[in-house]
């Protein structure tokens, strides 16, 4: 077996694994599944739909039923990469300054 030829091999062994564990993670498909998952209350959950964090079509859809369904490799790519703690302000002298949620609020009461 050359070696071309063994890396073709894991590769389609690699992308049977990540199939297998996508149906695996169906379970987070719910509100309270996907808020248990990343620690936050299903209000939270319902903030994040509201102000956009999650996208629709993207992290979640409506299914046939008319229901919020999420989508559970989004959710995952949601978790590893949390871009959502970094909000951008603007100062009064037209800088961007990128700060976490949290120092976002506290310094928006001392800017403005």
């Amino acid at each position: 077996m050359t070696i071309e030829e063994r890396f073709d091999n894991i590769q389609n062994q690699l992308n049977t694994v990540c199939e297998l564990l996508q149906l695996s993670i169906t379970s987070l498909n719910t509100k309270k599944a996907v808020a248990r998952f990343l620690n936050k209350s299903e209000k939270t959950i319902d903030n994040y739909i509201n102000n956009n964090t999650f996208i629709e079509d993207k992290h979640y859809f409506i299914n046939e039923n008319n229901r919020i369904e999420f989508i559970p490799f989004s959710i995952v790519e949601f978790k590893k990469n949390p871009k959502h703690k970094i909000k951008i302000i603007e100062s009064k002298r037209e800088e961007k300054i990128s700060l976490s949620e949290t120092s976002s609020k506290i310094l928006k009461g001392i800017i403005l």
